[in-house]
């Protein structure tokens, strides 16, 4: 039985979507370094820097010493998931359009939500229930446009759009082994030192096999990565584990699906463009969606 975290919900909430936030950045700072670097070089390097980073913070903490023989197995099945789930998302990428990609990576909210239903016992209550419905209805109406969808099926983008889709369950994996090492009370800085220790290991055969690198790098690509692994990974990864503390892995699945709006307003501010209707809707009908699922959270843990 999980027991209400002390500083409740709200702040639950406001982790996750400071996460979500701080993903949204992700797809700049992988632009600009793509042209000092290759994708998967870009992948193994959040690893890489990011692991010896939590390393210290958790050696600092002494929270390393909190990991137990039974939590082994949750950190090396998180590593392994996330480590795939970046390579392949990355790979589908290159046979999918963007905007194909962005609708179909929220299959990863979906199963967050189907995983927590089965493998932890979650309740999924009518409130929440149309709370989720509501997000995701949001989310695929400000993701709309003609040529996003018309590439889900078409056949030269199949092979693309199935591997973001076989990839989306591995992140649910990882939020489910974060979720049950939180709640056994691991540090967050530990279990993710770990997770990523064994990510770095998982994804270094793509860096061999796909190496492109151009030297030496210019200030602005490491300012770039800098800013991609600080707060795109370390930093994001660290403030979901503490929404994991908070909430249930399906409510904090649901609220990443306002992931793909802050990039559409990220985009529209930056490039000067107008928000269609359908964005301002479907945005609109996220933070309804946020709104009742975070209700629900709250009623169930009253319960």
């Amino acid at each position: 039985m999980k027991i209400p975290h002390p500083g409740g919900i709200v702040a639950g909430l406001i982790y996750v979507i400071l996460a979500t936030l701080f993903w949204a950045i992700v797809p700049v700072c992988v632009k600009k370094c793509s042209v000092a670097m290759d994708a998967y070089t870009i992948c193994w390097s959040r690893f890489i820097i990011g692991a010896p980073i939590l390393l210290i913070v958790a050696w600092a903490r002494g929270s390393l010493k909190c990991i137990r023989r039974r939590d082994l197995w949750l950190i090396c099945l998180g590593g392994v998931a996330i480590g795939i789930n970046y390579v392949a998302y990355i790979r589908g990428l290159q046979s999918t359009t963007a905007s194909a990609g962005n609708v179909v990576v929220q299959f990863e909210a979906i199963s967050l939500v189907i995983l927590s239903y089965f493998w932890l016992k979650e309740r999924v209550t009518g409130m929440r229930l149309v709370g989720t419905i509501i997000t995701f209805a949001g989310v695929f109406l400000a993701l709309w446009n003609g040529e996003g969808f018309a590439a889900l099926i078409k056949s030269q983008y199949f092979f693309g759009n199935m591997l973001i889709v076989c990839a989306a369950p591995l992140w649910a994996v990882y939020g489910i082994a974060q979720k049950i090492l939180a709640d056994r009370g691991v540090p967050i800085s530990a279990s993710l030192a770990c997770i990523f220790s064994v990510s770095t290991i998982v994804t270094f055969p793509t860096v061999v096999m796909g190496y492109h690198i151009h030297w030496p790098f210019s200030p602005m690509i490491w300012f770039w990565l800098g800013v991609l692994v600080i707060f795109g990974t370390v930093g994001s990864y660290l403030l979901m584990g503490k929404g994991f503390e908070r909430l249930d892995a399906s409510t904090a699945g649901v609220i990443t699906c306002m992931l793909p709006i802050f990039t559409i307003a990220a985009a529209r501010i930056l490039l000067a463009e107008q928000i269609s209707a359908a964005v301002a809707i479907g945005a609109v009908m996220v933070v309804i969606g946020m709104l009742v699922t975070g209700h629900a959270e709250a009623t169930s843990q009253a319960v």
